[in-house]
């Protein structure tokens, strides 16, 4: 069953939504909204409350009217074909006139009518989730792949022209799966990554009057992404922490990692606070979504498993037996715990495997005071938990936060991931993130200074930020940066040919000290590389 109710929201003086609610085998299966809109009508849910008044039975389809509606959650699309089959979830379809369905499968004009509609555009297509359920949503039934388009973000130069910045995340040779932002600190990277989340939600500076109001168009053609993920581990970084207190419904189309959170004061007021122990929480919290979503959706068509992901992904990299969380009293979360629950360093750990995870679901068990979500997610080897770097810690809970969160065609965006990570990490992570990037269908976007990170991308997908005469550009490398010498990409990024550095102030200042390059060389010993071998003879005399 699919229920529809009354909501009054308004879409800049144009109301379509209803809440929507669908039932399988009699049990909730799942929350959205689902935008209605009505030929001739600018408020659909009082329509429907006049036509039930004139005698409608309030069943679909409606009689006499032309419309169409759009859900805001592609999931819908996968749900009904798990349940119903190709030929049931078209006839839902059609009786709802989805207008992605009628579109691109039953090419119907009255509908075709309603859609160009500017309404549709203002309303319907308002949100995210909305859009990618409209360009997408049609191709499940079809089983045909669906992916994340190139698009092109326009930003706003601080003169109000736009900078274009183009993603590309489609080749048939070439891995495009992820682009980068590379180049200086405070040029204009995290400033793009802020002005793209809030473009794409339509909040802050990209909300519809303010856009109007400046004249400024932000994309080519919107994102069609599900879903989008954003990772910022800065002091600094002043990203929309979550959707509270926006004018969105699809308060899941955004989900935000890092230091800063949403709390209330004493007088109920909400404000930002930062908490150190939120990477560790998260963890949990994404631990227990992946196995939630694992036990809901398992039965969708082409479900890819979360928990099965964690562990193919992570595994090769850490080689642990079982991933676990603290308890912080088996008796208080219930008995039937205490076969499970282990000891280690005198505290206790509970294996979560999708099986106990059924059981607690089963038992009811509360995990919100049964678990010390503030330890984190825990990695053990033969029953002992393994010892990892902080470092190693904090990228692993990034993969189980974004496997945890992420639908298929998401977009995930990190904000300089090598603050901390080493070098060797770094490359770890991208391979990790790419497996992950495949199993979802998804893609990412890293503002960077790593140029380890630099060679691991082709250059259509390298943006190099400059500025040239107290303005900003940006651009693709010249030349291949797939595989290329770090040092030509950092002279080309960074510009450190022109920079004197102190080795070579230190070498100019020595050999103007001594009389012969000969001895001077000798007297370096061992303590002389190749390159400054070669400095020191080039620098005139025998």
């Amino acid at each position: 069953m699919l229920s529809l109710s009354f909501n009054n929201w308004d879409d800049y003086g144009v109301s379509t939504t209803l809440n929507a609610v669908l039932y399988i085998d009699g049990s909730e299966f799942m929350e959205f909204s689902l935008k209605l809109l009505i030929e001739g009508d600018i408020y659909s849910p009082k329509k429907l409350n006049e036509l039930r008044n004139e005698g409608w039975d309030g069943y679909f389809p409606i009689p006499k009217l032309n419309y169409v509606t759009l859900p805001s959650d592609i999931n819908f699309y996968s749900a009904i074909l798990g349940k119903l089959g190709e030929a049931g979830a078209k006839s839902v379809l059609g009786i709802i006139r989805d207008a992605g369905y009628l579109k691109n499968i039953v090419l119907e004009t009255d509908a075709l009518r309603l859609i160009e509609h500017k309404d549709f555009s203002t309303s319907l297509l308002r949100e995210g989730g909305a859009r990618k359920a409209y360009s997408d949503g049609w191709r499940v039934l079809e089983q045909a792949s669906s992916g994340i388009d190139d698009f092109t973000l326009y930003t706003r130069r601080y003169d109000g022209t736009p900078l274009p910045i183009s993603f590309k995340f489609n080749s048939d040779i070439l891995p495009y799966d992820i682009n980068i932002l590379i180049g200086p600190n405070g040029i204009g990277k995290s400033y793009t990554l802020k002005s793209l989340v809030e473009y794409w939600l339509g909040v802050a500076s990209g909300d519809k009057d303010e856009l109007e109001k400046v004249g400024h168009v932000p994309f080519d053609d919107s994102p069609n992404i599900s879903k989008l993920i954003l990772i910022s581990y800065s002091p600094f970084e002043e990203f929309a922490v979550d959707l509270s207190g926006t004018k969105l419904l699809d308060k899941d189309a955004y989900k935000y990692f890092g230091f800063r959170q949403t709390v209330k004061s004493e007088s109920g007021e909400q404000r930002i606070g930062i908490s150190r122990n939120l990477p560790a929480s998260d963890s949990v919290n994404s631990l227990i979504k992946a196995f939630s979503d694992d036990t809901k959706f398992g039965f969708l068509p082409n479900w890819i498993g979360k928990i099965d992901s964690i562990y193919s992904v992570l595994q090769e990299s850490i080689g642990f037996d079982k991933i676990a969380v603290e308890v912080i009293s088996p008796l208080d979360a219930g008995d039937e715990l205490i076969d499970f629950v282990f000891k280690s360093d005198e505290k206790n750990y509970l294996p979560l495997t999708s099986s106990i995870f059924q059981l607690l679901m089963d038992w009811e068990v509360d995990l919100e005071s049964a678990i010390d979500f503030q330890a984190g997610v825990v990695f053990l080897r033969n029953d002992n938990k393994y010892e990892i770097s902080s470092g190693q810690r904090l990228f692993l809970y990034i993969v189980l936060n974004v496997v945890g969160q992420i639908r298929p065609d998401s977009l995930i965006v990190i904000d300089e991931p090598e603050l901390f990570l080493h070098p060797t990490l770094e490359i770890e992570f991208i391979a990790l993130l790419k497996k992950v990037l495949e199993a979802f269908n998804s893609k990412a976007i890293l503002a960077t200074h790593s140029l380890a990170i630099a060679r691991e991308v082709p250059a259509n997908c390298v943006q190099v930020y400059k500025s040239c005469e107290d303005v900003v550009e940006v651009d693709h490398p010249p030349f291949e940066t797939f595989g290329a010498d770090m040092q030509r990409i950092s002279s080309y990024v960074f510009g450190d040919n022109g920079v004197n550095k102190p080795f070579d102030e230190w070498l100019s200042k020595k050999l103007k000290e001594v009389d012969s390059q000969s001895d001077f060389i000798q007297k370096l010993g061992n303590e002389i590389n190749e390159e400054l071998l070669i400095k020191i003879l080039n620098s005139g005399g025998k």
